[in-house]
């Protein structure tokens, strides 16, 4: 598997993980940059939006979100805390 499906499968694992939490329209708007192959944006406006709207996340969005930044090649610690406080499991304390 090719490190650009890899990506696209863990954001459909995000996207799905995430139902529960964001609206339709919420999803298809990270969707609509995920589709154009976009991910870097697509990791930004999931994190703003659970960021923006006071959002829980779950334990495995975070996991995701991680993941997602390190295949990237982001640096993933400035997600994470725009998204600490948000989190289900008390909170995100990485190092």
């Amino acid at each position: 598997m090719s490190k650009f499906q890899l990506i696209e499968l863990w954001f459909s694992d995000l996207l799905a993980a995430a139902a529960p939490v964001l609206s339709d329209v919420e999803r298809n708007e990270i969707q609509r940059f995920i589709d154009v192959g976009e991910y870097g944006l697509a990791l930004e406006v999931a994190v703003d939006i659970y960021a923006e709207e006071k959002k829980v996340t779950s334990p495995a969005v975070i996991a995701l979100i991680e993941r997602l930044a390190e295949a990237m090649d982001v640096e993933a610690m400035p997600l994470l805390q725009r998204l600490a406080g948000r989190s289900s499991s008390h909170g995100i304390n990485r190092q």
